[in-house]
């Protein structure tokens, strides 16, 4: 194994990263600005923002098995095409079934070029896997800070539009920087794999920790921005700075922990995670300030920095080579999972009449109990 193409994937795929996650904070609170517009219903409000993993789900294993035989470059690059350009034709129609349509291709399209990004980046990390791991996942996910960040102010002095148009040209330049960044490790040849079926005795306890983290953000993102709107009266740019902030210490998190991680360390990061996660989210509940709203994305980003390390460097030290498409195809449905339950608990909680930043507890819930029951299996 070279260390150039170690060092290669790794930080062109953290550049990749940087730009998918500047887009999907767009494909998440654009739309939600646009859907508000609307006047859409809570009910497919929910809808839309979880179909696309519905599908994505059963798709990601399969997909992660043939990057495995034919390498990434060729879904890297279609799907980067597909995600951008249906995220962009969603501004130039009022029709909820085209948006429908629209909002599950760009769904399918970024919920699996999210895994690929990892797996291609990821693909020849083994050996002592914290920093670069922590160095990967700082960089890409500082993307959410701009992709947050950008829109609020962009729609606020120049219309809703704007902000589709400024995908469109995001996402021509990451395609010619990706066809181009790619190119020295396109497959000539398939390889031949045989996974073996025995990761999956390890996928479900990962699922759930991630699972679980991604559905308080998910969570926190769609549903404040929707309270903060229509119920506070928040502009879109305060509303914007208040969700960045829980990205920036989410990245800033996974740096420092990858930073002073290794083996024996990590048994403390989940425990953090749940318990910053619980405090997060009490704040939440109790915020009536921008200061408490803003420490309390703080507290729920840096609980994703603390996983992300645990999560990452664990399957970096454990899973070959050629196998690490098919497991992160599958420990991808995360990724889908936190989307939908993210998107539909706090829905169920409004519909019985209970707080809707209340509901978000039910995720470090999850998380401590399969944390507890993996102790005892020990």
């Amino acid at each position: 194994m070279k260390m150039d193409e170690t060092k290669g994937r790794l930080y062109s795929g953290a550049g990749f990263g940087f730009l998918h996650t500047i887009l999907m904070a767009f494909s998440m609170i654009v739309p939600a600005f646009y859907f508000s517009s609307l006047d859409i219903s809570i009910a497919v409000y929910g809808f839309l923002i979880v179909i696309g993993d519905v599908i994505s789900f059963f798709m990601k294993p399969v997909i992660g098995y043939l990057t495995d035989k034919y390498g990434e470059r060729k879904f890297l690059i279609g799907l980067t095409f597909f995600f951008f350009f249906s995220l962009f034709l969603i501004g130039l129609t009022k029709n909820v079934i085209i948006i429908t349509l629209l909002k599950i291709v760009s769904g399918i399209a970024s919920a699996i070029l999210f895994v690929i990004i990892i797996i291609y980046g990821l693909r020849t990390v083994r050996e002592r896997p914290d920093s670069k791991v922590g160095t990967f996942g700082a960089t890409k996910n500082l993307g959410w800070v701009l992709g947050l960040l950008m829109p609020g102010f962009v729609i606020d002095r120049l219309g809703i539009m704007s902000a589709f148009y400024l995908v469109l040209v995001i996402g021509i330049l990451w395609l010619v920087y990706m066809f181009r960044a790619t190119k020295k490790y396109e497959r000539v040849k398939k390889i031949k794999v045989r996974p073996s079926l025995l990761f999956i005795k390890k996928i479900p306890l990962l699922v759930i920790y991630k699972s679980m983290d991604l559905a308080v953000f998910t969570a926190f993102l769609f549903f404040f921005t929707r309270y903060a709107l229509q119920s506070l009266g928040m502009s879109r740019g305060i509303v914007s700075i208040i969700v960045v902030i829980e990205t920036i210490g989410f990245s800033f998190c996974q740096y420092i922990v990858g930073r002073v991680s290794n083996k024996p360390r990590r048994k403390y990061w989940v425990p953090l995670c749940i318990l910053s996660h619980i405090v997060g989210i009490l704040i939440m509940v109790y915020a009536k300030t921008l200061i408490e709203y803003s420490i309390a994305g703080l507290f729920m980003g840096i609980a994703g920095g603390f996983i992300d390390i645990w999560l990452f460097s664990r399957i970096s030290e454990s899973v070959k080579k050629y196998d690490k498409g098919v497991f992160y195809g599958t420990f991808g449905w995360s990724y889908d999972l936190a989307t939908i339950i993210g998107g539909q608990i706090p829905v169920l909680f409004v519909s019985i009449g209970l707080n809707v930043f209340a509901s978000m507890l039910v995720f470090p819930g999850v998380m401590l109990i399969g944390y507890l029951l993996s102790k005892k299996e020990e």
